[in-house]
């Protein structure tokens, strides 16, 4: 394999970074941040699967994803919070719920691991999905009724997260499920 080509999933992650902050460049032009928005969630989704598939995966890979999703879905949120707040009033105790657990969770995960990091469960990938399309939904149609759902699915998985996180010593990053494949280090 060519040297470039380990690099694509680190040079997505970097765009990811970059395009994040330049998300409130773009905050009152809602076709172009719609757009930034969905080459963010892109990149988010191909990162990691072609890490993967092309057998590059690595510590500054994962980090550089996980730092990636931390500035897009802040900025996300920051957005939301600055420009939208209105569409989504209504669920922000469902979404504090979600801060809340995620919190605990990287407390659990740091007290028993010595490090922090999220986990890469179907649910959280699932979550963050919904959180692009909600965005998205709400930048094209100025309603936040898609939000509900998501809030519902971001406490479920806020909360399989924590259970792993306090059932199992150092689980694997890329665990799917507590249902479905426990790659974990016992």
């Amino acid at each position: 394999m060519r040297r470039g080509t380990r690099n694509i999933p680190n040079i997505l992650s970097l765009s990811r970074i970059v395009l994040s902050f330049g998300m409130f460049f773009v905050a009152q032009k809602p076709r172009v941040l719609f757009w930034v928005i969905v080459v963010c969630g892109i990149t988010d989704a191909l990162d990691g699967f072609l890490a993967r598939r092309l057998h590059c995966e690595s510590d500054l890979g994962s980090r550089l994803d996980s730092l990636g999703d931390l500035l897009f879905f802040s900025a996300l949120v920051l957005y939301v919070v600055r420009y939208q707040m209105d569409a989504i009033q209504r669920y922000l105790l469902g979404v504090y719920a979600i801060f809340l657990i995620k919190t605990v969770s990287l407390v659990v995960c740091t007290i028993k691991n010595h490090t922090t990091y999220s986990l890469h469960t179907y649910g959280n990938k699932l979550t963050g999905i919904m959180v692009v399309v909600s965005i998205c939904l709400i930048l094209l149609t100025g309603d936040g009724m898609f939000t509900a759902v998501l809030v519902v699915t971001g406490i479920l998985s806020a909360i399989e997260e924590l259970l792993i996180m306090s059932l199992y010593k150092n689980p694997d990053v890329n665990i799917r499920s507590m249902l479905w494949g426990r790659k974990t280090q016992q």
